[in-house]
Protein backbone atom coordinates (compact mmCIF):
# COMPACT_ATOMS: atom_id res chain seq x y z
CA UNK A 1 0.00 0.00 0.00
CA UNK A 2 1.48 3.28 -1.15
CA UNK A 3 -0.01 5.17 1.83
CA UNK A 4 2.17 3.27 4.26
CA UNK A 5 5.43 3.29 2.28
CA UNK A 6 8.46 4.72 3.95
CA UNK A 7 8.42 8.50 4.22
CA UNK A 8 11.82 9.88 3.31
CA UNK A 9 13.13 13.38 3.83
CA UNK A 10 15.83 14.39 1.37
CA UNK A 11 17.92 17.48 0.75
CA UNK A 12 15.68 20.33 -0.19
CA UNK A 13 17.88 22.04 -2.73
CA UNK A 14 14.95 22.51 -5.08
CA UNK A 15 12.79 24.04 -2.31
CA UNK A 16 15.42 26.64 -1.50
CA UNK A 17 15.05 28.12 -4.96
CA UNK A 18 17.56 29.05 -7.58
CA UNK A 19 18.18 32.54 -6.24
CA UNK A 20 21.00 31.23 -4.02
CA UNK A 21 24.31 30.04 -5.43
CA UNK A 22 25.18 26.36 -5.30
CA UNK A 23 27.87 27.08 -2.71
CA UNK A 24 25.21 28.49 -0.37
CA UNK A 25 22.81 25.63 -0.89
CA UNK A 26 25.19 23.21 0.77
CA UNK A 27 24.76 25.11 4.03
CA UNK A 28 21.08 24.18 4.12
CA UNK A 29 21.44 20.48 3.40
CA UNK A 30 19.54 18.20 5.75
CA UNK A 31 20.58 14.75 6.91
CA UNK A 32 18.76 11.85 5.28
CA UNK A 33 16.55 9.69 7.50
CA UNK A 34 13.45 7.60 7.14
CA UNK A 35 10.37 6.83 9.23
CA UNK A 36 8.62 3.48 8.90
CA UNK A 37 4.84 3.70 9.33
CA UNK A 38 3.06 0.35 9.37
CA UNK A 39 -0.73 0.11 9.03
CA UNK A 40 -1.08 -0.94 12.69
CA UNK A 41 0.96 2.00 13.93
CA UNK A 42 -0.97 4.37 11.71
CA UNK A 43 -4.27 3.12 13.10
CA UNK A 44 -2.98 3.41 16.66
CA UNK A 45 -1.83 6.98 16.06
CA UNK A 46 -5.18 7.92 14.58
CA UNK A 47 -7.07 6.34 17.49
CA UNK A 48 -4.80 8.05 20.00
CA UNK A 49 -5.33 11.44 18.35
CA UNK A 50 -9.11 10.94 18.34
CA UNK A 51 -9.19 9.83 21.98
CA UNK A 52 -6.92 12.71 23.02
CA UNK A 53 -9.10 15.27 21.24
CA UNK A 54 -12.26 13.76 22.72
CA UNK A 55 -10.72 13.75 26.20
CA UNK A 56 -9.76 17.42 25.92
CA UNK A 57 -13.27 18.26 24.74
CA UNK A 58 -14.88 16.38 27.64
CA UNK A 59 -12.52 17.94 30.21
CA UNK A 60 -13.21 21.40 28.81
CA UNK A 61 -16.94 20.75 28.97
CA UNK A 62 -16.66 19.40 32.52
CA UNK A 63 -14.71 22.47 33.63
CA UNK A 64 -17.23 24.78 31.98
CA UNK A 65 -20.15 22.99 33.63
CA UNK A 66 -18.39 23.15 37.00
CA UNK A 67 -17.81 26.89 36.71
CA UNK A 68 -21.43 27.47 35.68
CA UNK A 69 -22.57 25.37 38.65
CA UNK A 70 -20.41 27.39 41.03
CA UNK A 71 -21.69 30.68 39.66
CA UNK A 72 -25.26 29.44 39.99
CA UNK A 73 -24.60 28.35 43.57
CA UNK A 74 -23.08 31.73 44.45
CA UNK A 75 -26.08 33.49 42.90
CA UNK A 76 -28.53 31.45 44.96
CA UNK A 77 -26.61 32.20 48.16
CA UNK A 78 -26.34 35.89 47.26
CA UNK A 79 -30.13 36.12 46.98
CA UNK A 80 -30.48 35.22 50.66
CA UNK A 81 -27.85 37.44 52.32
CA UNK A 82 -26.74 41.03 52.68
CA UNK A 83 -22.97 41.49 52.86
CA UNK A 84 -21.00 44.22 54.63
CA UNK A 85 -17.89 45.85 53.18
CA UNK A 86 -15.85 48.54 54.94
CA UNK A 87 -12.80 50.00 53.18
CA UNK A 88 -10.27 51.88 55.29
CA UNK A 89 -8.69 55.16 54.22
CA UNK A 90 -5.23 53.57 54.25
CA UNK A 91 -3.25 50.75 55.83
CA UNK A 92 -1.87 52.94 58.60
CA UNK A 93 -2.58 51.60 62.11
CA UNK A 94 -4.74 54.65 62.88
CA UNK A 95 -6.91 54.25 59.79
CA UNK A 96 -7.25 50.53 60.36
CA UNK A 97 -8.39 51.17 63.93
CA UNK A 98 -11.00 53.67 62.68
CA UNK A 99 -12.21 51.08 60.16
CA UNK A 100 -12.89 48.61 62.96
CA UNK A 101 -14.62 51.26 65.08
CA UNK A 102 -16.86 52.19 62.15
CA UNK A 103 -17.57 48.50 61.61
CA UNK A 104 -18.66 48.05 65.23
CA UNK A 105 -20.84 51.17 65.18
CA UNK A 106 -22.69 50.20 62.00
CA UNK A 107 -23.17 46.57 63.02
CA UNK A 108 -24.60 47.77 66.34
CA UNK A 109 -26.95 50.14 64.50
CA UNK A 110 -28.25 47.40 62.21
CA UNK A 111 -28.60 44.97 65.13
CA UNK A 112 -30.63 47.51 67.10
CA UNK A 113 -33.05 47.76 64.16
CA UNK A 114 -33.13 44.02 63.51
CA UNK A 115 -36.86 43.95 64.20
CA UNK A 116 -37.43 46.12 61.12
CA UNK A 117 -36.49 43.38 58.62
CA UNK A 118 -36.89 39.62 58.25
CA UNK A 119 -35.06 38.94 54.99
CA UNK A 120 -31.99 40.02 53.07
CA UNK A 121 -34.07 42.17 50.73
CA UNK A 122 -35.74 43.92 53.65
CA UNK A 123 -32.38 44.45 55.32
CA UNK A 124 -30.97 45.93 52.12
CA UNK A 125 -34.01 48.18 51.74
CA UNK A 126 -33.66 49.34 55.35
CA UNK A 127 -29.95 50.09 54.89
CA UNK A 128 -30.64 51.97 51.63
CA UNK A 129 -33.33 54.07 53.32
CA UNK A 130 -30.98 54.89 56.20
CA UNK A 131 -27.76 55.51 54.28
CA UNK A 132 -27.64 59.10 55.53
CA UNK A 133 -27.78 57.96 59.16
CA UNK A 134 -25.19 55.26 58.53
CA UNK A 135 -22.90 57.74 56.81
CA UNK A 136 -23.27 60.21 59.65
CA UNK A 137 -22.56 57.50 62.19
CA UNK A 138 -19.33 56.60 60.39
CA UNK A 139 -18.43 60.28 60.08
CA UNK A 140 -18.90 60.77 63.82
CA UNK A 141 -16.39 58.00 64.52
CA UNK A 142 -13.87 59.65 62.18
CA UNK A 143 -14.41 63.13 63.65
CA UNK A 144 -14.05 61.90 67.22
CA UNK A 145 -10.72 60.32 66.28
CA UNK A 146 -9.52 63.73 65.09
CA UNK A 147 -9.31 63.00 61.36
CA UNK A 148 -10.70 65.19 58.60
CA UNK A 149 -11.54 62.74 55.82
CA UNK A 150 -15.13 61.82 55.04
CA UNK A 151 -17.21 58.65 54.96
CA UNK A 152 -19.83 57.44 52.50
CA UNK A 153 -22.27 54.54 52.71
CA UNK A 154 -24.34 52.93 49.97
CA UNK A 155 -26.14 49.71 49.17
CA UNK A 156 -24.74 48.27 45.97
CA UNK A 157 -23.76 45.05 44.25
CA UNK A 158 -20.03 44.37 44.38
CA UNK A 159 -17.69 41.37 44.04
CA UNK A 160 -16.67 39.45 47.14
CA UNK A 161 -13.91 36.86 47.44
CA UNK A 162 -14.50 33.47 48.98
CA UNK A 163 -14.85 33.91 52.74
CA UNK A 164 -15.29 31.49 55.63
CA UNK A 165 -17.26 32.37 58.76
CA UNK A 166 -17.17 29.64 61.36
CA UNK A 167 -18.04 26.43 59.51
CA UNK A 168 -19.73 28.21 56.60
CA UNK A 169 -17.81 29.12 53.45
CA UNK A 170 -19.44 31.65 51.16
CA UNK A 171 -18.40 31.33 47.51
CA UNK A 172 -16.85 34.18 45.58
CA UNK A 173 -19.33 36.18 43.55
CA UNK A 174 -21.35 39.37 43.25
CA UNK A 175 -23.36 40.19 46.37
CA UNK A 176 -25.67 42.97 47.43
CA UNK A 177 -23.84 44.77 50.21
CA UNK A 178 -23.73 47.76 52.49
CA UNK A 179 -20.50 49.33 51.27
CA UNK A 180 -18.75 51.94 53.39
CA UNK A 181 -15.79 53.90 52.05
CA UNK A 182 -13.60 55.87 54.42
CA UNK A 183 -11.51 58.73 53.03
CA UNK A 184 -9.50 57.61 50.00
CA UNK A 185 -10.64 54.00 50.50
CA UNK A 186 -7.15 52.70 49.74
CA UNK A 187 -6.69 50.50 52.82
CA UNK A 188 -7.47 46.90 53.67
CA UNK A 189 -11.08 45.77 53.68
CA UNK A 190 -13.40 44.31 56.24
CA UNK A 191 -15.80 41.71 54.84
CA UNK A 192 -18.68 39.96 56.57
CA UNK A 193 -22.33 38.97 56.28
CA UNK A 194 -24.62 41.62 57.72
CA UNK A 195 -27.80 39.60 57.30
CA UNK A 196 -28.11 37.03 58.66
CA UNK A 197 -25.48 38.32 61.06
CA UNK A 198 -22.12 36.61 60.57
CA UNK A 199 -19.79 39.42 61.60
CA UNK A 200 -17.33 38.22 64.21
CA UNK A 201 -16.00 41.39 65.81
CA UNK A 202 -14.28 39.69 68.75
CA UNK A 203 -11.05 37.87 68.04
CA UNK A 204 -11.36 34.12 68.58
CA UNK A 205 -15.16 34.11 68.37
CA UNK A 206 -16.10 32.17 65.23
CA UNK A 207 -19.22 30.25 66.24
CA UNK A 208 -22.13 30.80 63.85
CA UNK A 209 -25.13 32.23 65.76
CA UNK A 210 -27.96 29.72 65.99
CA UNK A 211 -30.45 32.26 64.62
CA UNK A 212 -28.29 32.88 61.53
CA UNK A 213 -27.74 29.17 61.01
CA UNK A 214 -31.49 28.47 61.22
CA UNK A 215 -32.24 31.25 58.74
CA UNK A 216 -29.79 29.89 56.18
CA UNK A 217 -31.03 26.34 56.62
CA UNK A 218 -34.60 27.40 55.93
CA UNK A 219 -33.75 29.88 53.15
CA UNK A 220 -31.43 27.62 51.16
CA UNK A 221 -32.05 24.16 49.78
CA UNK A 222 -30.55 21.28 51.73
CA UNK A 223 -27.98 20.75 48.96
CA UNK A 224 -26.94 24.41 48.90
CA UNK A 225 -26.61 24.54 52.67
CA UNK A 226 -24.50 21.37 52.56
CA UNK A 227 -22.22 23.02 50.01
CA UNK A 228 -22.01 26.07 52.26
CA UNK A 229 -20.79 23.81 55.05
CA UNK A 230 -18.32 21.85 52.93
CA UNK A 231 -14.72 22.88 52.43
CA UNK A 232 -14.46 26.04 50.29
CA UNK A 233 -18.12 25.86 49.38
CA UNK A 234 -17.62 22.87 47.09
CA UNK A 235 -19.37 19.54 46.90
CA UNK A 236 -17.44 16.68 48.41
CA UNK A 237 -18.29 14.30 45.59
CA UNK A 238 -15.33 13.30 43.41
CA UNK A 239 -15.91 12.45 39.77
CA UNK A 240 -13.39 10.30 37.92
CA UNK A 241 -13.57 10.47 34.13
CA UNK A 242 -12.21 7.40 32.30
CA UNK A 243 -12.44 6.14 28.73
CA UNK A 244 -12.34 2.44 27.81
CA UNK A 245 -10.62 3.21 24.50
CA UNK A 246 -7.79 4.98 26.27
CA UNK A 247 -7.43 2.11 28.77
CA UNK A 248 -7.37 -0.37 25.88
CA UNK A 249 -4.67 1.60 24.09
CA UNK A 250 -2.54 1.80 27.20
CA UNK A 251 -2.72 -1.96 27.65
CA UNK A 252 -1.95 -2.51 23.97
CA UNK A 253 1.08 -0.22 23.94
CA UNK A 254 2.46 -1.37 27.30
Amino acid sequence: MKLFNKIKFWRQDTLLGSSLPKSSLSQFSLPQFSLSLTPLRAHLLCCTAIVFSFTCLVLFGTTLITEISRASFASRVADQVLRFHVIANSDSPEDQTIKLEVRDALISYMADHRISFDSADEAAAFAADHCDELTQLAQTVIDQAGFSYTASASVTVCPFPEKTYGDLTFPAGDYQALRVELGQAQGQNWWCVLYPLLCFTKEGVVAVPEESQTFLQTSLSSNDYAQLQSSQGKCSDTIEVRFWVWDWLRKLLS
